[in-house]
């Protein structure tokens, strides 16, 4: 996933929650709904979820498993 793809929305109250935003053909945001991937009350919290959710796929948990007993 892009960085594009998700926003994070600070609300008065001080809750975070970041949403995942759609796209349209053209690459533009879609303007139909958007769903909400999480709630987090601390903002370092919820950049880590951010930075979890965009980092590239590193290895399944087999291969991690096996590279672990070596």
């Amino acid at each position: 996933m892009e960085l594009s793809d998700y926003e994070l929305v600070r609300y008065p109250s001080g809750q975070l929650v970041l949403i995942k935003s759609g796209t349209n053909a053209q690459g533009l945001p879609a303007s139909g709904p958007k769903d909400v991937i999480g709630s987090f009350t601390d903002e370092a919290e919820a950049r880590s979820a951010l930075a979890r959710l965009v980092a590239p796929v590193q290895a399944s948990p087999a291969s991690a498993l096996v590279a672990l007993r070596r």
